[in-house]
């Protein structure tokens, strides 16, 4: 049976990206704002952010170096990785974190932070997979 790990975000930069090259490949990390408004029962309305931290590897690393600044809007779809590291106490900590596939800045270029223009969408490189229904011929197309 497929299984499908997939996330998609929209909100803004918290950060200028960091970008490192890492084994030969560069990769851009940077922090995503989602806001959420709601209104309570009682008519409180309330804004709750999550943040989230996102990375882009190869071609699009180079995109997020070149136009992606603190405060940039930007359309992120990915998927969820976990990745487990040790703590200042020496305590084994997991974290969440969006592995960028997609990418796509969004708002005018008067509201960017970027300098010149704004960029196209840019979609990772497409990995090998074991889907042996590629190779079938009996397809129709």
């Amino acid at each position: 049976m497929a299984s499908l790990s997939k996330i998609t975000l929209i909100g803004n930069v918290g950060a200028d990206p960091e970008v490192r090259i890492f084994e030969n490949k560069k990769v851009a990390n940077f922090s995503l704002a989602v806001n959420e408004k709601y209104t309570k029962a009682n008519g409180e309305q309330v804004e709750k952010t999550d943040w989230f931290r996102v990375s882009f590897w190869g071609n699009i690393a180079d995109v997020v170096e070149k136009y992606v600044r603190k405060g940039t809007q930007v359309y992120v779809e990915g998927k969820l990785s976990t990745r487990e590291y040790m703590d200042r106490n020496n305590e084994k900590r997991f974290a969440l974190e969006v592995t960028g596939q997609t990418l796509t800045l969004l708002g005018s270029k008067e509201n960017s932070n970027s300098a010149g223009n704004t960029a196209p969408t840019a979609t990772q490189e497409s990995y090998p997979t074991n889907d042996i229904s590629a190779d079938n011929d009996d397809l129709p197309f």
